[in-house]
């Protein structure tokens, strides 16, 4: 529980960032999605990932 609470929380350590939240349910989406195709496409899964955690990464970072 420890580790989902620093994952999903602001820098404080405990009020929940709503981007991380949205982010990590967006990714388990993907994944989900991706095994459950038939037609693989890794090009396309990975720029979403990417995306995803290249806009996490930017939030972080405005956060100073």
């Amino acid at each position: 529980m420890k580790f989902l609470q620093d994952l999903f929380t602001e820098r404080d350590g405990v009020s929940f960032c709503i981007g991380r939240v949205l982010g990590g349910a967006s990714i388990i989406e993907m994944m989900v999605k991706f095994a459950d195709i038939n037609h693989v496409d890794y090009q396309s899964f990975a720029i979403g990932v990417a995306a995803l955690i290249g806009a996490l990464a930017a939030k972080n970072y405005s956060e100073k």
